[in-house]
């Protein structure tokens, strides 16, 4: 099986993360519909869970469209054959910024709403941050490289 091409794997998952991203609007338009029916089903009767629980998912959310996106473009020059340019090193870095804002809004809600599921979000894109940002370095030396070779030939 072919990986890295529109017709292998690579370009699977492109599509999947496509639908993903299309998904992931449709969720964030509903929201309010959607938290007011879950808060509903909880019978919390205050409003100010409704309001801190819609503003951290419509903020967590548009940084994690903005990560689906992002790595939507890292898979587009995969299958392009050619993966080693700035573009994804600007890309690892916006994913990396967008995972600590993420974790930086679930420490917030550690300290509002507390649960064992959300210090392990927070932990898990704390982590992810750290990896975009290691992978962004490791892509930048890899295309200054590349370009000293194609200067060389």
């Amino acid at each position: 099986m072919v990986i890295l091409d529109e017709k292998g794997l690579s370009g699977y998952v492109k599509h999947m993360l496509d639908l993903i991203f299309l998904g992931g609007i449709g969720i964030l338009l509903s929201l309010p519909w959607s938290v007011n029916w879950y808060m509903n089903q909880l019978n919390y009767e205050t409003n100010r869970n409704y309001w801190f629980l819609l503003i951290f998912l419509y903020v967590t959310g548009i940084f994690a469209l903005q990560i689906v996106y992002e790595v939507g473009r890292i898979f587009k020059t995969l299958n392009r054959h050619n993966p080693f340019m700035m573009d994804n090193v600007h890309s690892l870095r916006r994913i990396a910024m967008a995972s600590f804002i993420i974790s930086f809004c679930y420490v917030v809600k550690v300290v509002c709403f507390n649960s064992f599921f959300t210090i392990i979000i927070a932990m898990i894109f704390i982590i992810a941050g750290f990896f975009s940002i290691i992978l962004a370095e490791v892509f930048r030396q890899a295309v200054v490289v590349k370009e000293e070779n194609d200067l060389t030939v």
